[in-house]
């Protein structure tokens, strides 16, 4: 992916999570595949918030990431698990997606149950 694109999906992401474009509103609109890649993958990253906060409360739960790739393309692979409900997801993610991630209140409390570790495998 080039950079120019890397720098418009990051910016469209940056609008969709600070509420500056409203989804319904502008759905519609997004008949562009770059703008319907984006929404889908914020669709994601916001489901994986509500996982993170629904697994909080479950002793033993935990999520982990390794990076992948190098420079301007690093995308960062994301893992929740909680053996107690036999659960686990993992999910590749950009860069941004991940930093806007670590900074979600529900990330931050099952990263202070179980402290963040690097994944194995």
């Amino acid at each position: 992916m080039s950079e120019d694109r890397q720098a418009w999906n990051r910016s469209l992401f940056e609008s969709l999570t600070s509420n500056q474009v409203s989804r319904n509103k502008y759905f519609t609109k997004f008949t562009n595949k770059w703008f319907k890649a984006v929404h889908r993958r914020y669709r994601r990253v916001v489901s994986l918030k509500r996982e993170a906060g629904r697994l909080a409360a479950i002793p033993d739960s935990s999520c982990g990431i390794s990076n992948e790739g190098e420079g301007a393309i690093m995308q960062v692979v994301f893992k929740l698990e909680s053996p107690r409900l036999g659960y686990s997801r993992t999910v590749t993610l950009e860069t941004y997606e991940w930093e806007w991630l670590q900074q979600q209140q529900e990330v931050q409390s099952l990263l202070q149950v179980k402290p963040l570790k690097a994944l194995t495998s």
